[in-house]
């Protein structure tokens, strides 16, 4: 704030905010959010939002980007497992539950599709991507409607 950087003012205020909730949905003993997940999930949120974005970490450590989110698909599984292990453990499976998982298993199968395609054009020079990142960002935003759209005639069915 001393030194006009707005941005990076922002961003150390959403990280704080972020481990703010975290602790607190962890005070409540939620088996969703064990004491590993808590304690990584604030790790990546320190690691990315103030080292990578405030500190310039992205800038200064070439692979910084890379493994951030390498290190989101381990999370982001763990968080699915801490799901599906309350779930079971409650025998609960609600409608929202199963949504969910149709929605992420949906958005999962897309995002396959456009890694498929990357490979296609970086491996054997086919042209699957012909706008790059706007043309995969825009297969990702047609996936999702496709998804949200079937979701709402399933959950009405």
């Amino acid at each position: 704030m001393f030194k006009s950087e707005y941005g990076k003012a922002g961003l150390s205020a959403a990280c704080l905010v972020i481990t703010f909730v975290l602790g607190k949905v962890y005070s409540k003993n939620l088996t969703i959010l064990d004491r590993n997940l808590f304690i990584v999930g604030n790790l990546f949120i320190l690691s990315s939002f103030l080292l990578g974005s405030c500190y310039n970490f992205y800038d200064k450590i070439k692979f910084y980007d890379k493994f951030l989110h390498f290190w989101s698909g381990f999370i982001s599984v763990k968080i699915g497992w801490n799901i599906l292990k309350v779930t079971k453990e409650k025998n609960i499976m609600s409608k929202i539950l199963i949504f969910f998982v149709i929605f992420f298993f949906s958005m999962g199968i897309s995002a396959v599709c456009e890694l498929y395609e990357y490979t296609l054009d970086v491996l054997f020079n086919t042209n699957a991507q012909p706008g790059g990142l706007k043309d995969t960002m825009q297969d990702m935003i047609n996936a999702l409607i496709g998804a949200l759209i079937m979701i709402t005639y399933y959950y009405k069915k």
